[in-house]
């Protein structure tokens, strides 16, 4: 046989065996900030780490901050926690603002854990990074020649403040990341030092940590936020859409014509449109029901005929839903998905979304709901009016229901959809 020969016969021999390997010769390290979860980017990973290791994968999950939730204890994966403090702890522990720009103890343990793998059969998954982790283990990860994929949660790739967004104008920001004049204007929803302090984390994240330089494969929330972050991605990277899970039960869509109540869901503040709906309602002399908490409640609790829940459970949440007329996401800013719209739409609650946002992708004008211009009082009180007509709702409703439950975000196609993903990567 030829060297030639020889060659192509174990390209195309180690191409069939990647192809074919069982899950469990595969290893997945999921990396986040903390091992329960905490937001958006905590639940995908830890959802996403159990639907692996269910489905037959080696699973390490790797955090700084636990302790490690149920879900995680419960499933047969490994959990690595280095039971260190976030970000939020700085007045209690001043320590951390420096290992919030360079975790220092997560790059040396993740190195050893590193040092037992093989990077030939291994996947490292990176999820949230900005509260405790850091990109250090990304460092150790490209050092030893592992491949990677990042999950872009948020803009904080390439935005200091991680969301491509001035929360002073509250409007979206033009400006190029980290560039002379992103450093010397003033963006930050508290302190200028807090944006410095941001700033300097994105410089050590670019140069010390090379992210996101050395990463090449990026799975992306929706086109919105692919859009807006490629450019600043390496020219080589490979990007994979990839919605969230929606962990609903398909029911009969919920009867919206017979419910009165119009509701938002999410954190009570500025960038989320929190005003601008309070604005809307009140001039179509319509309630709203805030499903969630933040400094702008009392605001929303001045207002007549507007009510605040608080935070709710997840079953709650979707009882709210199912005593919506409609679901509004009124948000400024991008976003990267937009969760609550899927989930809306899985009951059969259309939805009002700002035309800035990611969620807007999955909303059609006039067919399953409505999309306004971000910042637009009036044409969002346009479409508040419309939803008075109960033939109008409820066909919105029963499209958005149809739409959905065409291609479901449930747990086993996403799960099935990523082990695509990490196959793709790991025969590249």
């Amino acid at each position: 046989m030829s060297v030639r020969s020889e060659s192509e016969f174990r390209v195309a021999f180690t191409f069939f065996f990647r192809l074919v390997m069982s899950p469990a010769e595969q290893t997945i390290v999921i990396l986040n900030d903390f091992a329960y979860v905490q937001g958006g980017a905590s639940k995908v990973s830890i959802d996403e780490a159990v639907g692996l290791a269910e489905a037959g994968h080696r699973v390490i999950f790797f955090a700084p901050v636990g302790p490690p939730c149920v879900a995680l204890r419960a499933a047969p994966l490994e959990v690595i926690c280095l039971d260190q403090s976030e970000l939020q702890d700085f007045k209690r522990n001043p320590g951390v603002a420096f290992q919030g720009i360079w975790n220092l103890a997560a790059y040396r343990r993740f190195g050893q854990l590193l040092d037992t793998l093989d990077p030939a059969q291994t996947i490292i998954h990176l999820h949230g990074y900005t509260k405790a982790l850091t990109t250090s283990p990304v460092r150790a990860a490209a050092k030893r020649g592992f491949r990677l994929v990042c999950t872009l949660h948020d803009f904080f790739a390439t935005c200091p403040n991680g969301a491509l967004f001035n929360y002073v104008t509250e409007r979206p920001c033009p400006l190029t990341p980290l560039s002379a004049r992103c450093v010397t204007t003033s963006c930050d929803k508290r302190r200028y030092v807090h944006k410095l302090y941001r700033v300097v984390r994105g410089l050590a994240q670019r140069h010390l940590g090379r992210f996101p330089s050395s990463v090449h494969h990026f799975i992306t929330l929706s086109v919105r936020s692919a859009g807006l972050l490629q450019p600043f991605l390496p020219s080589d990277a490979r990007l994979y859409p990839l919605e969230n899970i929606i962990e609903v039960e398909q029911t009969p869509p919920v009867p919206v014509a017979r419910n009165s109540r119009i509701v938002a869901i999410g954190r009570l503040e500025s960038e989320k449109g929190v005003a601008l709906l309070l604005e809307a309602a009140a001039a179509a002399s319509m309630g709203v029901t805030f499903v969630g908490d933040g400094p702008l409640r009392s605001l929303v609790e001045a207002v007549p005929n507007c009510e605040v829940t608080g935070w709710l459970s997840s079953a709650d949440v979707y009882r709210a839903l199912d005593a919506a007329r409609c679901v509004v996401f009124p948000s400024l800013w991008y976003e990267t998905f937009g969760l609550v719209v899927s989930e809306a739409a899985a009951r059969g609650v259309p939805a009002i979304v700002s035309d800035v946002t990611a969620a807007a992708e999955r909303v059609t004008d006039g067919e399953t709901g409505w999309v306004f211009r971000s910042g637009d009082a009036a044409d969002l009180r346009r479409c508040l009016v419309e939803t008075r007509d109960d033939t109008t709702v409820a066909n919105r409703g029963t499209a958005a229901y149809d739409r959905y439950w065409r291609k479901p975000g449930t747990p086993s196609r996403h799960v099935q959809a990523l082990n695509d993903i990490y196959r793709t990567i790991l025969m590249s």
